[in-house]
């Protein structure tokens, strides 16, 4: 009986543990330098930015750089989870299988979440809830691979 009760309890960590484990295969594509081309936040309409804008995401292993207008203004770590609530957590309905990929930034857990979709040499980031004006869709494209 004790050898079934510890299979069980042994099964059940795994499961909990599996359900949010880092996303290694998408952590490998994000490594790298990527360079903001669209945004659109809000009410605001889609804004276009040209290269050498400055406004960039530098991520390694488990850190990253935010620059805008070529200032550094954050640095920290960060952690890839599974995360299947995207269409709830930004009120948006998004193609079956796309933005599967939450981003932590500095163990936040109390933010609203981020989500991203690494495509080719593009990254996008969705965050915040668009039925309520909050929302905001970033496309990076990668400039500079760190592999």
């Amino acid at each position: 009986m004790k050898c079934f009760l510890a299979t069980i309890w042994v099964m059940a960590v795994m499961i909990l543990f599996s359900s949010c484990k880092k996303d290694p295969a998408s952590s490998r594509s994000l490594i790298g330098t990527w360079e903001l081309r669209q945004a659109q936040t809000g009410m605001i309409p889609n804004i276009d930015y040209p290269r050498g804008n400055g406004n960039m995401l530098i991520f390694s292993e488990s850190s990253y750089d935010k620059y805008t207008n070529s200032s550094l203004v954050k640095s920290g770590t960060y952690t890839l989870v599974r995360d299947d609530s995207v269409e709830a957590s930004v009120g948006l309905v998004v193609t079956r299988g796309q933005f599967k990929n939450r981003i932590i930034f500095d163990n936040d857990l109390v933010s609203p979440k981020t989500f991203i979709e690494v495509s080719n040499d593009k990254l996008t980031v969705l965050s915040g809830y668009f039925p309520l004006d909050g929302g905001s869709y970033l496309i990076y494209e990668k400039i500079e691979d760190k592999h």
